[in-house]
């Protein structure tokens, strides 16, 4: 027991030199198990006592006991006078417990070694020659071996020290749990407190990144003078990128103007657009292949995904493509490029598959270093004029990814050979997935690619670079899990630099908020009387000679409005799923609609009839019936407001948008078609309807659908626009005029004929 209490003594005393010194004749208040005590030293007794944490009562009773300052207790004095020693543990692990150079220590960081620039120099890669050589010529380079399970012998395309160098530094990741590392991580990351602002997560950051780092070479697609004469909306694709944060960058970038398509799994790994607080998903369509889980290794749901695609952008395909598919390698981070293969290769294939001639693309891979990664760069390299392989400053140093940026596709027809290539070979990856004895281990001869100087000396020369960086990074991350006090001092400069060359708003996180029908006719419309204003109604001949003295200022669209059940309103967007008509001068909520919020638009909800393009003839044709909202004019969509502008310019911003939120492959939604308009005075050219068998006449529509052989919809009365240059919406809409036709009226209902509509324009 006194031995015990003489450890207890001497560590205070020894552990407390530089605490609080106690004076003579001063009072000072000690708190010993909770209780309070008030004592005053003398000069001598604080010779003894040189901490406020030391007791009088435990020090008298060592004395009694017959301690004397300095010396040990025992018969013969020679018990322990100094303190137990206790060492600092990292984390939570036992005492005692050493880890192998991750002990605890006061040890500092060179912050020279690795020098954060704001701005990124992307080097890249011409490419000047096409790769003539047939697909199956290509089939025979590929090679199949026994699955390799380490990296250490794959210094083909870099220093073979160097790639030592980073095997042996992510050992760090098999030392540490989760926490550890993103506490040191957090501190020793320049880039880490950018975060990921008031995206849904890091990813939209990267590709804010990215994006920059090109000249947005991917954002202003719509610049590029091989896209000028494209009518929008500007088509993307995301694969592999669930919750979705590079569509989101995208939408909050240029809102309903581009039109994006997702392919991912389902589930934990899912698209949560509808949580975005900045970017609305109604312009996007995730799509999960013809087996609905989203794999993308599967080669049937690859075929459907571009199948699809291809008929949503009307074959011409989408002017970029990003993926950043990946998974968890916990306990494998040194074989992460080659569990990665597969996703690798399959994600390159849907590119070429899908993009539209002078197009971009940008993947995600972690490292290139075997055979079978730079085979497949190299095959991409020749479908595009030029690439890069960049790691940029939103990407975590210390990790192995790294992003290969394509630019100006070459065409699907230009690279047929590679493409069927990597279809023969996704094929057969798929077919041997379960075999653990046989993988292919090569896709290009080595040869040829060190044939390729300018590639070999590319690919070579980035992965020094990036494996030094990284090295340096994981010895930098290493040493800030051993002395927690460090901190890299230039996080909150490199995160403002950051930002502003992005182009990112430095913002919170803050709820989207709450917005209304109120909120949206307070910004557009003035004279809220004119929304329930009905259309004049022509009844004769000389009533439209009068009110349409010159056919050139009107155009006119087939409406399947009757007389006795008006089907054309107005419809509002608040958020993604709340759409509204006003009907009886009420708004109420439309389901299975979706527009943008913001939107105010005039049109009719219509019943389609569609026939299936089946080729089959075994089978009869399929008959059935969608309904579509047929957009006739609009004030306002999404946060672009029409209103003040001339019709054709009106009309021209419906095309574009109808054409970005409609969704073919979107179970249980209404459609969204922008309304045949056409002059006046080409009534008798264009004007042919067809009379079924219940005598309604009926028009045909541009086929939206899927396989869809034919589509039309009945046709009870015409609306007539005057739309000269100087009509903005308002006068537009005030000044419209209805003609209700015969052909499907009741016989007691007062029509105008179709025929004197048709000689009156021709007279005219």
């Amino acid at each position: 027991m006194k031995i015990y209490l003489l450890l207890g003594i001497n560590y205070l005393l020894e552990n407390n030199k530089d605490g609080l010194k106690m004076h003579s004749n001063e009072e000072h208040e000690v708190n010993v198990n909770t209780q309070s005590h008030h004592f005053t030293f003398t000069e001598d007794e604080e010779k003894d006592v040189s901490s406020a944490l030391v007791d009088k009562k435990v020090l008298h009773m060592m004395q009694m006991m017959g301690y004397r300052s300095g010396f040990g207790l025992g018969k013969n004095e020679q018990g322990m006078t100094l303190p137990v020693e206790i060492e600092p543990q990292l984390g939570r692990r036992g005492f005692g417990l050493k880890i192998e150079s991750l002990q605890c220590s006061n040890e500092e960081w060179d912050f020279s070694l690795d020098n954060p620039t704001t701005v990124e120099n992307v080097e890249w890669l011409q490419n000047n020659t096409n790769l003539r050589v047939t697909s199956d010529v290509m089939l025979t380079w590929s090679k199949e071996d026994v699955p390799k399970s380490n990296m250490k012998e794959e210094y083909n395309f870099c220093d073979k020290d160097i790639l030592h160098n980073v095997i042996e530094g992510k050992n760090i990741f098999d030392r540490l749990d989760l926490k550890e590392l993103c506490q040191a991580r957090a501190r020793a990351n320049p880039f880490e407190t950018i975060r990921s602002v008031f995206f849904m997560n890091r990813a939209a950051l990267k590709m804010a990144n990215i994006d920059a780092a090109t000249d947005f070479m991917f954002t202003n697609v719509d610049h590029s003078v091989h896209h000028e004469n494209h009518l929008g909306p500007y088509y993307f694709a995301d694969v592999c990128a669930g919750p979705g944060g590079f569509t989101e960058y995208v939408l909050w970038r240029k809102k309903w103007l581009f039109k994006g398509f997702g392919f991912t799994l389902r589930d934990e790994n899912d698209f949560k657009l509808t949580e975005s607080i900045c970017a609305s998903p109604v312009t996007f369509l995730p799509m999960y292949g013809v087996n609905g889980d989203g794999n993308v290794c599967c080669p049937e749901n690859i075929e459907d995904f571009k199948e699809k695609v291809l008929h949503e952008t009307e074959n011409r395909g989408v002017h970029f493509m990003m993926s950043d598919g990946g998974f968890s390698v916990e306990g494998s981070e040194n074989i992460q490029e080659i569990l990665s293969k597969n996703i690798y290769i399959c994600q390159c294939l849907i590119a070429l598959e899908i993009l539209k001639k002078h197009g971009h693309f940008v993947t995600k891979v972690f490292d290139v270093f075997t055979c079978f990664s730079v085979g497949l760069l190299y095959l991409i390299y020749k479908c595009f004029e030029k690439v890069c392989i960049l790691k940029p400053n939103s990407s975590r140093p210390a990790n192995s990814e790294r992003y290969v940026i394509c630019y100006n596709y070459k065409g699907r027809e230009d690279v047929q050979n590679i493409r069927s290539y990597l279809t023969q070979l996704v094929g057969r990856l798929w077919e041997i997935r379960h075999n653990v004895n046989v993988d292919i281990t090569e896709i290009v001869p080595l040869s040829i690619i060190k044939n390729d100087d300018n590639f070999y000396s590319y690919v070579v020369n980035s992965n020094n670079r990036i494996a030094k960086y990284q090295t340096i990074n994981l010895q930098k991350l290493a040493t800030f899990c051993r002395n927690p006090l460090l901190m890299d001092y230039r996080q909150d400069e490199l995160r403002q630099s950051c930002l502003k060359y992005w182009q990112i708003p430095d913002m919170p996180k803050v709820p989207i908020s709450r917005y209304s029908i109120e909120n949206l006719l307070t910004e557009t419309v003035s004279n809220r009387e004119l929304l329930v204003l009905h259309p004049r109604e022509i009844e004769n001949v000389d009533q439209l000679s009068k009110v349409v003295p010159d056919l050139s200022e009107w155009h006119y669209t087939l409406m399947q409005c009757r007389r006795n059940t008006n089907i054309c309103n107005f419809y509002a967007g608040v958020g993604l799923s709340k759409a509204y008509r006003l009907q009886c001068n009420k708004w109420v909520k439309v389901k299975n609609l979706q527009l943008c919020r913001g939107t105010l638009l005039y049109g009719e909800l219509v019943k389609e009839k569609s026939f299936s393009n089946n080729n089959s003839d075994e089978e009869a044709e399929k008959e059935e019936y969608k309904f579509s909202l047929h957009v006739v004019d609009a004030i306002q969509l999404g946060d672009h407001n029409l209103s003040n502008l001339n019709f054709e310019e009106r009309n021209s911003w419906i095309q574009i948008y109808c054409k970005a939120i409609n969704h073919e492959f979107k179970t249980n939604t209404i459609r969204i078609r922008p309304k045949i308009i056409n002059k006046l005075h080409s009534l008798p050219a264009n004007f042919c309807l067809r009379r079924d068998n219940t005598g309604n006449c009926s028009s045909l529509l541009p086929i939206l659908g899927h396989k869809i052989k034919e589509e039309s919809y009945v046709v009870n009365s015409l609306l007539l626009l005057k739309t000269n240059k100087h009509q903005s919406f308002h006068s537009t809409y005030v000044l419209r005029l209805q003609l209700f036709i015969s052909d499907t009226e009741e016989k007691n209902e007062k029509c105008f004929p179709l025929q004197t509509l048709i000689d009156f324009v021709i007279k005219k």
